[in-house]
C-alpha cells in the first residue's frame, strides 16, 4: 500500500511526536491536545484512510494530519487505523521521519493501570538503543520485563529500533475508557523533560469530546465497513 506524505508548509526537524487510539486514549489524546495548538503543515494520504471526514471549528480534520509548531512535529490520526493499514502506515510513518532529517521521536500510548504496582506510581517509559546511546534526557522506571507494547505503537517502536533512530515512549498508568488525566501526566513529562510548554487545563474537555466523537464514528463504520474490516478506534 502506498503512502504519501503530503508537506505544504516548512515543519520543525527537532523532536517527532505521535500516538494511538490505545488503552485510556491516552497516546491520542495527548497528540491531539500538541496538534491544537500547532499549524497543520500537511497531511497523509493512504489508500485505506477510514471513510470519514468532520468539521473541526472551521477547517475540515482530515484522517492523517501532520502538524507543527516550535521544535515539534507530528501527525495525528484523527480517526484511527483500519487494521489492514496499520503495517504499511507505519513503516511509511518510521521511514518519513528518519528521512525527514528529525533527531528523535516521542511516542505517547498507555498502560493499564491494573498493572501500577503502589499508589503515586504515574508511568513507564520504554526507548530504542540508540536514544539511550545518544544521551537525550531520560527520566521514569523502564517498562516491566513480561509486559508487552501492542499495536501500532508497539510497531512503530519496533520499526525504530531497526532503523537505529533514538524513541522514546511515554506510558501513563490509565483507569477509563478515555484518561485525560493519565494524558496529562504523559505531557507534563514531555514538557519537563524537552523544555516544551504545554497547557493541559482543558485535557478533561477534549476528553469528553473525542469520547463521544469516537463513539459515533463507531456506529457509523459498523454500518459501512466490510466484514472482514477491523479499526484501531
Amino acid at each position: 500500500m502506498r503512502v504519501v506524505f503530503n508537506v505544504i508548509k516548512p515543519f520543525a526537524k527537532e523532536i517527532f511526536v505521535t500516538g494511538f487510539h490505545g488503552v485510556g486514549i491516552v497516546g491520542h489524546i495527548a497528540v491531539k491536545h500538541l496538534s491544537r495548538s500547532c499549524d497543520v503543515v500537511g497531511y497523509v494520504r493512504y489508500k485505506k484512510m477510514p471513510p470519514v471526514v468532520a468539521y473541526e471549528g472551521d477547517r475540515l480534520a482530515l484522517q492523517s494530519e501532520i502538524f507543527s509548531c516550535g521544535k515539534v512535529t507530528g501527525v495525528v490520526n484523527n480517526y484511527g487505523l483500519i487494521d489492514d493499514a496499520v503495517y504499511d502506515f507505519v513503516e511509511a510513518l518510521s521511514e518519513w521521519v528518519v528521512r525527514s532529517g528529525f533527531k528523535l521521536a516521542v511516542l505517547f500510548g498507555g498502560l493499564d493501570g491494573r498493572f501500577r504496582r503502589e499508589q503515586g506510581d504515574l508511568l513507564r517509559v520504554a526507548y530504542t538503543t540508540p536514544y539511550i546511546k545518544a544521551g537525550y534526557p531520560l527520566e521514569g522506571r523502564r517498562l516491566e520485563q513480561g509486559l508487552q507494547i501492542v499495536g501500532p505503537l508497539g510497531l512503530l517502536l519496533s520499526h525504530f529500533e531497526m532503523r537505529g533512530f533514538p524513541a522514546l515512549v511515554i506510558l501513563p498508568y490509565a483507569d477509563r475508557p478515555a484518561d485525560p488525566q493519565a494524558a496529562s501526566v504523559a505531557l507534563d513529562h514531555f514538557s519537563r523533560l524537552f523544555d516544551v510548554r504545554v497547557d493541559t487545563t482543558d485535557l478533561r474537555q477534549l476528553a469528553e469530546e473525542l469520547e463521544r466523537e469516537y463513539a459515533e464514528v463507531r456506529r457509523q463504520l459498523e454500518e459501512t465497513k466490510r466484514e472482514e474490516s477491523h479499526y484501531y478506534i
